[in-house]
């Protein structure tokens, strides 16, 4: 890891004042200066992480802006100890985390992801909080049979994008249904599920059966992902409420069908008789 000096002249460029020069710059200081995992800072509240400005998600929090607040403050608040969670998609690790830490040592965090290199850096920042004997991070996809399926290899620029839409070079990785993940645990019945799975929404949600529906659903609205997958955002939503959710924004605002604007790109789907707390 950089030392103290490196690690705080690398912060405090990052946090200037952007100029047309500056992404350019921050860039070659990521392949010739930054340490290859990246410099340790405050990303949430008490959660440090391992950030690297080749992914834009990175350099975003390095800079000292946030990244989906409104979600984070949501999880947080309505994941209680001893709850069980499940994440469909891990990036580098900051939603994993804040679950972890919301649910305590009697609760368990479910990390599911098909890119080896994201479940990597996302055991790197769970240890570095000492969090990871919370999570269990399972390498695999999330679909609506159980299969095998072509992923292309994450880009660099930011892996969480990584989608089984892809084409290219890649791997070849295992698709298991949610019904199958969610049964597989101790008590099964879940708290919360986030989605975020770049247009793979509509078959992961069709791997649920009626036995094994989470309490919550945090979903993921991509216009673009969605367009790609050949899917259209009413359609996605009409899926969330025949499964028997309602539908909500963030800050608690009721959505329908035709919705098309959601903060953080997010919609929360609740079972009836499901009481939560409102990000606002």
């Amino acid at each position: 890891m950089a030392g103290p000096i490196r690690t705080t002249l690398l912060r405090t460029y990052a946090q200037t004042r952007e100029h047309p020069a500056k992404y350019r710059m921050i860039r070659w200081l990521g392949r010739h200066v930054f340490p290859a995992d990246g410099i340790k800072h405050r990303a949430y509240e008490d959660i440090d992480l391992y950030l690297h400005p080749r992914d834009w998600i990175e350099y975003w929090l390095l800079r000292g802006d946030d990244y989906e607040p409104l979600t984070l403050k949501f999880m947080k608040q309505n994941l209680r100890r001893g709850d069980i969670a499940i994440l469909a998609g891990v990036n580098f690790g900051l939603h994993v985390a804040v679950a972890a830490r919301a649910v305590g040592d009697d609760g368990r965090v479910i990390g599911i992801e098909p890119q080896p290199s994201a479940l990597l850096r996302a055991a790197q920042n769970l240890r570095l909080n000492n969090l990871l004997h919370r999570v269990s991070l399972v390498s695999v996809a999330i679909g609506d049979r159980a299969d095998l399926a072509h992923m292309a290899w994450a880009a660099a620029a930011n892996s969480g994008t990584a989608s089984l839409l892809d084409e290219g070079a890649g791997l070849t990785v295992s698709m298991i249904t949610l019904a199958s993940v969610i049964r597989a645990q101790k008590h099964p019945q879940v708290r919360l599920l986030l989605l975020d799975v770049q247009g793979y929404e509509a078959q992961a949600l069709a791997g649920l059966n009626d036995d094994c529906l989470p309490e919550i659903l945090v979903v993921e609205i991509d216009p673009e992902f969605l367009l790609r997958a050949n899917k259209t955002a009413d359609a996605l939503l009409q899926q969330i409420v025949d499964l028997g959710y309602s539908l909500h924004s963030l800050d608690g605002a009721r959505e329908t069908t035709d919705s098309r604007s959601f903060p953080e790109r997010n919609v929360i789907g609740l079972r009836k008789g499901v009481e939560v707390i409102w990000a606002t």
